[in-house]
């Protein structure tokens, strides 16, 4: 279960969730002044209990030995059950105390509790040293004069040791002294014995140096106790700001973790079913560079606050990172409930917001994963949930996914591939298929662009849809990059002047100086002109750093490179980024051709993109031609340029010759191959 700590001390309960993600700042801590009124704290009460706890049956022992001192001392008179049936009813009373207080466990008893305990303690220094002083003073009149020194010597010890032991409790030590002491030195002054009047000065003395000490020592205590305090306030919110993320006030991802530890062992032990949901925003890069960190910065807040309205509280919701968030679901009895928590989650996601006076729409993915049907363990539950939002996003953006069997098998066969990455000779089994780039009007080929291939002994040919992801995520793209690049280079070298080399880099490859460097260095050491390559990029590589993306792009234009814009028209901020990057074409995405003849939203898309890049000065590329139909109908909107599967599909090196100008000087056209 989810722990008080990380609910209560982070507000994260009910409603007062929300006022941790509206801001609780630093500032607004609370900090505790020494110089604030303690008599009456909850916390100096509390100790002042302690104190009691621990001293008051030695009070009570020290109170029966004084009694018994004084009636043995006074077994002489002629009054016996005035001598000792006081002390036998006190040590009665006292035994049923000291055993209360023996067995008084501080750390279980309540403020109230407290609270009423030493209101009784209050009362009984008063009746029991009212009594007490009575008693003795009754037996000092009746007695000898050496029995009166025992009897004062006796008072006197009580008084001291009672007083000391209660300095803590200030009111209640002034009140025993008062109560003690000026009865029995005024007693003392009234007997005009010169002896009996030095004992009395010497007892203001010893009074009033232990009353000043008395106070100094009950401030020093109470002081104790709120400097106690100030430093466990602040040691609370010192684990606060370590588990809470500064931006929205939600559990950090340090927290999450931790909590998804415990929550797993919680789960086995009883039982339970546990749920992990990892959402991420659609769109959102796009906010953040069209309007700057500060609006993407209260996009993440706005986002923070409809996840906690939107959730119980008995739901851990979290900020991993970046525009990723983190459910943890205790106890659900169905995946019909999650999926429909998702479904809400998503839906509000979807709902607009307002950010500087803007309307700024984006969406929201979300991948489950069950404990105990999925995963035995904390990591591999968050790892399924991970892949689960993976899914999400590539097959079902926008909408919650559960973690099922079939993604199981895709993990396995992903490790499986993976693993062979690592262990492959790439420069030996990679290759380049090459796919014609074409002028519809000549029919004739003006570029090719360089495929990826990959043939591995042990697990057969992988298509780039698969391995090159993984490679992303293993951090290999950049060798298998350069790799590919050489071989590419190396194959256009043998092509006549007219044709050009396109080539896709990944968002990794434009990720440093040295990587560019390293892109360079391989152009010039080819005899293929850099002026004769186009680097295709998508616009995700550029979005995920603009700045860094950007110098990257100016160094390989400068080299004479072109610059394609790939898929082009399916980010969520293209055109407005259009005109701030450094590109000579974009490739309009096939998503939009495919049904071409039957699809008008997609013919108007294709057709403003065409009039767009023509405006722009832009070369334009038509991606995922595959039928006549769509090429004629390309041809009347004013199309130039295609690729597509109606000319050719990829082919490797050895087949271009088909494609290439002829021996004798005669060019050769493309026939249909699909």
């Amino acid at each position: 279960m989810i722990d008080s700590y990380s609910f209560c001390n982070l507000s994260f309960v009910g409603r007062e969730r929300k006022m941790a993600v509206l801001g609780m700042k630093v500032s607004q801590i609370p900090r505790f002044s020494i110089s604030e009124k303690m008599d009456g704290s909850r916390e100096l009460i509390m100790a002042q209990y302690e104190s009691c706890s621990r001293f008051i049956p030695t009070i009570y022992l020290i109170l029966i030995s004084s009694l018994w001192g004084i009636a043995i001392t006074c077994r002489g008179l002629d009054m016996v059950p005035v001598v000792f049936i006081p002390p036998a009813l006190f040590a009665v009373f006292v035994l049923f105390r000291v055993y209360f207080w023996f067995d008084s466990r501080p750390e279980l008893v309540t403020f109230e509790q407290a609270k009423r305990e030493l209101l009784q303690t209050k009362i009984g220094t008063i009746a029991l040293p009212v009594i007490f002083t009575a008693w003795a003073l009754y037996l000092f009149e009746h007695s000898a004069y050496d029995i009166r020194v025992n009897v004062t010597y006796f008072m006197a010890m009580s008084g001291v040791c009672i007083v000391v032991f209660l300095m803590n409790l200030r009111v209640i030590a002034i009140q025993t002294a008062l109560i003690v002491y000026v009865p029995l030195i005024s007693r003392l002054f009234l007997t005009h014995d010169p002896g009996h009047i030095a004992m009395a000065i010497n007892l203001i003395v010893v009074n009033l140096l232990l009353l000043t000490v008395v106070y100094f020592q009950s401030k020093r205590f109470a002081e104790t106790v709120f400097v106690k305090l100030a430093l466990q306030e602040a040691s609370n919110h010192n684990k606060i700001l370590a588990n809470q993320d500064s931006l929205t006030g939600l559990a950090n991802r340090r927290l999450f973790f931790s909590k998804l530890e415990s929550e797993v062992a919680f789960a086995k032990s009883q039982g339970h079913r546990l749920a992990v949901g990892i959402v991420d925003l659609d769109g959102f890069k796009a906010v953040n560079d069209l309007y700057g960190h500060n609006a993407g910065d209260q996009l993440l807040r706005l986002v923070a606050e409809r996840l906690l309205d939107t959730t119980d509280p008995d739901i851990l919701v979290s900020r991993l990172g970046g525009d990723e968030f983190a459910l943890l679901v205790p106890n659900r009895s169905s995946d019909f409930e999650l999926l429909l928590l998702g479904e809400k989650l998503c839906s509000v996601l979807n709902e607009p917001f307002e950010i500087e006076d803007k309307i700024v729409r984006i969406s929201g993915s979300i991948g489950y994963a069950v404990f105990p049907e999925v995963a035995d363990s904390a990591v591999a539950l968050y790892e399924s949930a991970d892949y689960a939002l993976y899914h999400s996003k590539h097959n079902n953006r926008g909408n919650p996914v559960l973690f099922n069997e079939e993604q199981a098998v895709e993990i396995e066969a992903d490790a499986r591939v993976a693993q062979a990455l690592r262990t492959a000779d790439l420069e030996e089994e990679l290759t380049v298929y090459f796919q014609p780039i074409v002028n519809v009007h000549s029919g004739q080929a003006i570029a090719f662009e360089a495929l990826a291939r990959w043939h591995n002994p042990k697990i057969g040919s992988m298509s780039p849809s698969v391995f090159i992801p993984l490679a992303e995520q293993s951090g290999q793209i950049c060798e298998i990059t350069q790799i590919l690049l050489k071989k590419a280079l190396k194959v256009a070298e043998q092509w006549p002047l007219q044709i050009r080399l396109s080539f896709n880099l990944s968002v990794h490859d434009l990720g440093s100086p040295e990587k560019i460097l390293a892109l360079t260095s391989i152009l010039m050491n080819s005899s293929f002109s850099p002026h004769r390559v186009d680097f295709e990029i998508t616009e995700t590589a550029v979005i995920g750093n603009l700045s860094r993306s950007l110098n990257a792009i100016e160094t390989l234009k400068g080299l004479g490179c072109g610059i394609s814009l790939d898929d082009f028209g399916t980010g969520y901020s293209c055109l407005s980024q259009l005109r701030n990057l450094p590109i000579t074409k974009i490739k309009i995405d096939r998503s939009f051709v495919s049904g071409l003849d039957n699809k008008p939203a997609s013919y108007k898309i294709v057709k403003s993109l065409l009039s767009l890049s023509q405006e722009m000065g832009l070369g334009c590329i038509v991606e995922g031609i595959e039928t006549e139909v769509e090429l004629q109908l390309l041809k009347q909107m004013g199309g130039q340029v295609v690729q597509g599967y109606y000319y050719s599909p990829p082919v490797p090196a050895q087949e271009l010759w088909r494609f290439l100008p002829a021996s004798d000087g005669s060019a050769s056209c493309i026939e249909n191959s699909a």
